[in-house]
């Protein structure tokens, strides 16, 4: 295989041309409402119209490509790109045959209960027939990254990272016209790769291409889990379908083979929206299907097409091939209690194969049982696979070829979905030994969808963080343009990613039985079945809740599911059953058992659970002042009376040491302690009811594997009839929806992440919205309105907010990420260790709360230029203070100037956002400022920030009243006067003062 190189055009990274590493404009391709790929053609929505007066009003200088059905956005920076692209109005026409937009899917997994629905139609009981598939794209990418094209001078040059750099080029090539040598690509993807598939990257490639050509300069495009959508809407590129008769004594015959295409090659999405198919190719291209055993009665067949492009064609489909036949043999010896292994050589004659993979199976210990995972820790299971593959020579000549034997094991965290190849046995018959380490590392990327460090995730709901080599590294600069690691590519970063990448040339490996072996082991390991890669965590996980579901139903004594219209009634009684049960004032407790073993979940579950604690916030409600962390007792003054958090630690006496975790799931769920009393909606069960399965065993899991921490919690003083339990039975049938989080399907894979980490684990409407007279929170237009919490007002997230600069997505990240924003301040008071808990998370789930949050204010991509010169001049009218102020002037400039205002004389520290533009002194409330001077700002969240020291000690209540008033003339001239100063100054200090209500 090595010998047959594709012809590629690549330069040497270091003669990176200075337009791929300073692009002059950032573009964003805007994807029609619905296109898709439907196994045959190529289908999409039709472009209609363009307004480009609905974009002609934004700052810089925006333009819009269009070729075709193919829509890009064109600015001086990505922030304003996305911006742009999101507020272009654009009318689109369903294609006259909707209908083939439809993806024709094979099952993707199916479990042990319908194992027998793939067999024949009405065929004896010893047949066996399942389909296989092939993703068009095995995922959207690596890791989050640039992709630049400079199309100009007959030539294009490109940066960016492909793993099929033939196939890449071959898009380029019809999308431009030029031959192979005018085209360069740069980036770290060595020349030659064994390639398991094509990812977005070639997709975002041919979209800066489109633009680039168009403007005649280098254009940049992100490449991120935006791209998951092409992924999505390109579906199935192959299908292949198998079936065989089993003979009583356990032999094959009558062995069928049919391949839908002679290649699952698709084309860049962009290249069909221009309306540039695929080159046709006058050769065949394509492997034509092999079978190496001899089996009776053998009928291959394949169709012929043009979507292939060579080498990297011809590589797949062997790929592919060796998919479907080791993982249908598989299938066949499990389904007719036959050993795997044995049932191929028992149709193998080839006496180089039986030796080879006799050795293989020596080396491996075959025969011997795995140790059972789940015999100490409830979340890993572990699997051994096999496969096989023979390929001809660089002559076709098939005995004269290479034999490849593989045996691989795995784990699967049950809980996360995660699985890791943990053994890989390979041999091979022809060429040098292979690198299984190496080996091992690209198939864990490719095929198995680690979360870290290489392969971008399913950005399902409740993954956590996007895949990236370094999550937290990848950072706005000034100028809004993102960046991973390194501003742009330069010769230093294309050195050093070249030489480090695990993703080097397996030369000489014959990779055919790769994915087989791994969907083998994941069989055996689960019992679930998977016909299509990659085995992606969120499908794992996936299908062993199905799996679960299934067994739950076969179990005797439970009913199962019948078909038939009394689902309405059932629906109905059910519903009216369901608010029976909730209303219920008594429940029963649940038995406690014996605290679990700290390492009795896998590090990686812990891990897990460690960043939803995070998400959370869970150390900042349950840590008293002083105390040790989670071991509860801080007090919440609420309008009912004060309530204590509880011990979350595992001490068996005071804490959860003996919660199961059904006891823990249902605290959480439906606000119901583990004896049965009934919890007050000041834990926010409201919100964390909408985490998933996944993470709340998680969070279970470290919870159970922290320290034991002996904390009596204090009673709550409640007044009658809040301290009477049982009627809150009757507040959660009217206001507590027990359901898990349901992602919005009409919105973006980004959005629903955000929307997830919102309105479940960070439970921010629990702050931010405003409670009714009952203390529930208020929904709809109310929802996320603002609303004063523990003595602070949580300003409004929504429409409402009174910020003097309006917020922006990537001021709310910058919030959220680094706890300051230099248009709008820093995070302190109780925002403070919320801040703090997110820096913990990665980057990708911070971005995605900081969109989440800004569709909800209808905020902007970025920060305008004339946002940023509004800003300059409140900044310049502030210089002065007001008249007829003077005691208010002389205490600021006595206790605040030298850090608020620019002096000219060097000062230990600094606030770095004026006052002009806090949104505090714009509010319609003064207690954040009064609680500011009283206690101080401590932002050691910040680095280099420092604190702001408190005055409660210096300042009298009049001297807080004068500079509250001051402030607010000063730094928001165009608000009103604060007129309840006063009232607040005195009640906020005594409630500062106040001792612990402890008993």
């Amino acid at each position: 295989m090595s010998d047959r190189q594709p012809p590629t055009s690549r330069a040497e990274p270091t003669e990176l041309p200075a337009p791929l590493a300073s692009p002059k404009r950032f573009g964003v391709a805007v994807r029609p409402p619905h296109y898709a790929w439907n196994g045959e053609h190529f289908v999409s929505d039709r472009l209609v119209a363009v307004d480009r007066a609905s974009v002609a009003g934004l700052p810089g200088r925006i333009e819009v490509v269009i070729e075709g059905d193919f829509v890009g956005v064109v600015a001086d920076s990505l922030d304003a790109a996305q911006n742009a692209a999101r507020r272009l109005r654009l009318e689109w026409r369903a294609p006259s045959h909707a209908g083939q937009g439809d993806h024709d899917q094979v099952p993707l997994e199916t479990g042990a209960r319908s194992r027998e629905l793939a067999a024949g139609h009405g065929e004896a009981a010893s047949a066996h027939r399942h389909d296989y598939g092939w993703p068009s794209r095995l995922r959207w990418g690596d890791a989050p990254g640039w992709v630049v094209a400079d199309c100009s001078d007959q030539r294009l040059m490109l940066w960016g990272e492909t793993i099929t750099p033939e196939a890449l080029i071959h898009d380029l090539m019809t999308l431009t016209g030029l031959p192979a040598e005018r085209i360069e690509l740069y980036g770290t993807t060595p020349a030659r790769v064994s390639g398991l598939g094509r990812h977005c990257g070639d997709d975002a490639a041919v979209d800066a291409a489109v633009m680039s050509r168009q403007l005649g300069c280098s254009v940049a495009v992100w490449l991120d889990a935006t791209y998951t959508r092409d992924v999505h809407a390109l579906g199935q590129a192959q299908r292949i379908t198998l079936s065989a008769d089993l003979a009583e004594s356990g032999d094959i015959a009558d062995y069928r083979y049919h391949q839908a295409h002679a290649s699952g090659d698709i084309a860049a999405v962009g290249l069909w929206l221009c309306g540039r198919p695929p080159i046709r190719r006058t050769e065949a291209s394509g492997t034509p299907p092999f079978a190496p055993y001899a089996f009776s009665n053998v009928q291959l067949a394949t169709r012929r097409d043009d979507h292939g492009a060579g080498r990297h064609s011809e590589s797949l489909a062997e790929i592919q091939q060796a998919f479907a036949r080791e993982s249908f043999l598989d299938e066949v010896a499990h389904e007719s209690g036959q050993d795997p292994l044995a049932l191929r050589l028992r149709h193998l004659d080839d006496a180089r194969g039986v030796e080879l993979i006799a050795s293989v199976s020596q080396r491996a210990r075959w025969g011997e049982a795995l140790s059972s995972a789940a015999s100490t820790s409830p979340d890993r299971l572990r699997g051994r696979g096999f496969a096989y593959s023979q390929l001809p020579d660089r002559h076709q000549r098939i005995p004269e070829g290479v034999r490849s034997a593989w045996i691989a094991d795995v784990e699967v965290n049950r809980i996360t979905g995660d699985v890791t190849l943990t053994r890989l046995v390979v041999g091979q018959d022809a060429g040098p030994e292979v690198d299984t380490d190496r080996l091992q590392q690209t198939l864990q990327a490719r095929v198995l969808g680690s979360a870290r460090p290489l392969l971008g995730r399913d950005p399902a709901f409740d993954e956590w963080g996007d895949g990236s080599k370094d999550d937290k590294n990848v950072d706005p600069t000034p100028g809004g343009v993102l960046v991973t690691r390194t501003d742009m590519p330069t010769k230093e970063s294309a050195d050093a990613e070249a030489t480090t990448s695990l993703l080097q040339p397996l030369d000489d490996v014959n990779l055919a039985p790769g994915v087989a072996v791994i969907a083998n082991a994941l069989f055996d390991a689960t019992g679930v079945r998977f016909r299509q890669p990659p085995f992606t965590a969120g499908r794992v996980r996936q299908a062993l809740h199905d799996q679960a579901d299934s067994l739950q139903e076969e179990t005797p004594g439970r009913p199962t599911k019948r078909p038939g219209r009394r689902w309405l009634k059932a629906a109905a009684l059910t519903a009216v059953a369901g608010t029976a049960v909730m209303a219920w004032p008594w429940k029963g407790a649940i038995t406690p058992i014996n605290r679990p073993a700290a390492n009795l979940y896998s590090a990686e579950t812990i891990e897990r659970g460690r960043l939803v604690a995070a998400a959370g916030d869970c150390a900042a409600c349950h840590t008293a002042e002083g105390g040790q962390e989670n071991a509860g007792g801080r007090a919440f003054d609420t309008p009912f009376g004060t309530l204590y958090s509880t011990n979350l630690t595992p001490d068996e006496e005071t804490g959860m040491g003996r919660w199961s975790y059904a006891a823990f799931e249902r605290a959480m769920r439906h606000g119901i302690s583990r004896d049965g009393k009934h919890l007050y909606p000041a834990f926010p069960y409201t919100a964390f009811a909408k985490i998933s399965d996944a993470d709340m065993q998680a969070l279970y899991a470290y919870l159970m594997a922290q320290p034991a921490v002996s904390a009596e919690t204090p009673a709550n003083a409640l007044s009658f009839p809040f301290n009477f339990r049982p009627l809150m039975a009757g507040w959660n049938a009217l206001y507590h929806d027990p359901n898990p989080f349901e992602p919005d399907p009409g919105q973006s894979d980004l959005y629903n992440r955000g929307a997830y980490l919102a309105e479940g684990l960070g439970h921010c409407s629990a702050c931010h919205s405003p409670r009714n007279a009952m203390g529930a929170e208020q929904r709809g237009e109310h929802s996320l309105a603002g609303a004063m919490v523990d003595g602070w007002e949580a300003p409004p997230l929504n429409r409402l907010s009174r910020s003097p600069i309006p917020w922006s997505e990537t001021s709310l990240y910058d919030y959220l990420r680094h706890g300051a924003s230099s248009l709008h301040g820093v995070a302190s008071g109780p925002m403070a260790p919320v801040v703090a808990g997110l820096g913990e998370l990665p980057e990708y789930d911070v971005r995605a709360l900081a969109h989440y949050v800004a569709v909800q204010m209808d905020a902007p991509a970025g920060d305008s230029e004339t946002v940023r010169a509004d800003a300059a001049v409140r900044i310049a009218t502030a210089q002065s203070g007001p008249a007829g102020m003077e005691e208010g002037e002389r205490l600021f400039e006595g206790a605040c100037a030298s850090c608020h205002m620019e002096s000219g004389t060097p000062s230990f520290t600094s606030a770095q956002t004026s006052l002009a533009l806090n949104t505090n002194l714009h509010s319609q409330h003064p207690d954040n400022v009064i609680q500011s001077i009283l206690g101080g700002v401590h932002a050691d969240h910040v680095p280099g920030l420092g604190n702001m020291p408190g005055f409660a000690d210096s300042f009298s209540d009049s001297q807080v009243v004068t500079l509250t008033a001051y402030l607010r003339a000063r730094f928001a001239p165009d608000q009103a006067p604060w007129r309840n100063i006063e009232s607040r100054v005195t009640t906020i200090r005594q409630h500062n003062n106040s001792p612990s209500p402890h008993p």
